[in-house]
């Protein structure tokens, strides 16, 4: 929480040697001292924007954030305008979870002092927690290049820390676009940046690794990660970074114990859980996997990642009620999520439910149409149906997207073939066996074309 510098009273500055103390206090670091202080000095000059301000900064170091979130917004009601306040109260929202209101604050901050450097970040990173990773592209693009003509026209060495960070921010936002080139050039600026900073360059190097693996570039990304992991081996983030890119790799067994291990060093971590249950499901360890997102989901009953791991892993085993079962809730409070709409789909498709699968991959369509596993699920529920020629277009459709899948050509093959084109359906079927020699689905349709 920002403490400083003083706000501007609603009057006259009172030398009150309570607010003078619980200042010097409060910038200690000593706020059990300070607490006090500043509620005695409350009681005499009521509920003036400084003291509301100093006070929640107290309540909020000790834990109580709901507490000081009430009395910064209180603050902001008497003093709008000003951006101490208004920042605050979004760092207050965000630890609380309200991160739309969060963003709004920010903006207000930033409205109020365009300069002001935490806003802009904390902006930025609200982006990424909502997964508007795009929005934060732009955001923080727009930040580096101002920092760059800073640092280029009044030679201010001394911002490379706060570029190092920012570019950080960046690099990772474009690994979460998919931009991995472009993210591993911003991530080589700002180790550049960082100087000989251990912390921050653990970082970079770690989140680099992520951009190398999603490449492709396996073996250089873990010794990359294990390069990071050597300057802050401590850090819950760097020995996560290193059992993901060993998971991604192939290598789940081996990923299992590093993340473990960052949930050692931080039990909060809630996104190193998501990760094991996927090692543990890809080293076989089915009910370990579920064990995990099950309490996940305890947790918070619309976490959509477990929401969408844990009905994989029923999709997987063939335990299609126990599919329905996780989605159904989530599907009633959430609209809109294809994903999950998806994962429904092929649940009551594995039950044979296939109006009630139809129904629901329409919809799915409707907000996904150029998800291919949408189209192609769409197309099977059709099938079911005995309507192949309404099937047909949506399996083409998918296949424009990703026209050398296993899994597209074997429903298309299989499509083909209840219309009576037999031999475009075995050339269909070919090409997924080609694609995957071990396809069950293209396997069986194929034999079945030859009996």
């Amino acid at each position: 929480m920002a403490i400083a510098p003083p706000l501007r009273p609603n009057g006259p500055p009172q030398p009150d040697p309570d607010l003078q103390t619980g200042l010097q206090y409060l910038r200690a670091g000593w706020y059990d001292r300070a607490e006090p202080l500043f509620k005695s000095a409350r009681v005499r000059y009521g509920d003036r924007p400084d003291i509301l301000h100093y006070l929640a900064v107290c309540l909020s170091q000790r834990g109580a954030v709901k507490e000081a979130e009430g009395l910064w917004r209180k603050a902001v009601a008497k003093d709008p305008n000003e951006p101490m306040l208004l920042y605050n109260l979004g760092l207050a929202a965000r630890r609380l979870g309200n991160l739309d209101e969060a963003a709004r604050r920010f903006r207000d901050t930033i409205r109020q002092a365009p300069t002001h450097v935490e806003a802009r970040l904390a902006l930025a990173s609200v982006h990424m927690d909502t997964g508007r990773f795009a929005a934060a592209e732009r955001e923080l693009s727009e930040f580096v290049a101002n920092i760059d003509r800073a640092i280029h026209d009044h030679g201010t060495e001394a911002l490379k820390p706060l570029q190092a960070r920012a570019r950080n921010m960046l690099g990772y936002a474009l690994y979460r676009l998919g931009r991995h080139d472009a993210a591993i050039e911003v991530f080589d600026m700002a180790l550049q940046d960082a100087g000989d900073n251990a912390e921050r360059r653990g970082q970079i190097m770690g989140d680099r690794a992520l951009s190398l693996a999603a490449l492709g570039h396996y073996d250089e990304a873990i010794a990359e990660a294990g390069r990071a992991l050597e300057l802050a081996p401590t850090s819950a983030t760097l020995n996560h970074a290193l059992g993901y890119v060993l998971y991604f790799s192939g290598r789940p067994s081996d990923a299992i114990p590093m993340i473990e291990k960052a949930l050692e060093l931080d039990p909060a971590f809630g996104q190193g859980y998501a990760t094991l249950a996927l090692a543990r499901a890809a080293a076989g360890q089915t009910e370990q996997a579920a064990g995990i997102l099950e309490k996940l989901l305890e947790r918070n009953p619309f976490d959509q990642d477990a929401i969408l791991q844990l009905s994989n892993l029923h999709l997987q085993a063939g335990r299609f009620d126990e599919a329905t079962r996780i989605l159904e809730p989530y599907l009633k409070a959430v609209s809109g999520d294809a994903r999950a709409m998806n994962n429904q789909g092929l649940a009551l498709l594995g039950l044979k439910r296939f109006d009630d699968a139809r129904r629901i991959l329409k919809k799915a369509a409707k907000v996904s149409p150029d998800e291919p596993f949408v189209q192609t699920n769409f197309g099977r529920a059709l099938m079911g149906l005995g309507r192949a020629a309404e099937a047909r277009p949506h399996h083409e459709q998918a296949l424009r997207a990703l026209p050398d899948d296993s899994r597209l050509l074997a429903h298309y093959g299989i499509c083909l073939a209840a219309l009576g084109e037999l031999d475009r359906a075995r050339e269909t079927l070919d090409a997924a066996l080609a694609a995957d020699p071990n396809n069950e689905e293209a396997l069986l349709a194929r034999a079945g074309l030859d009996a």
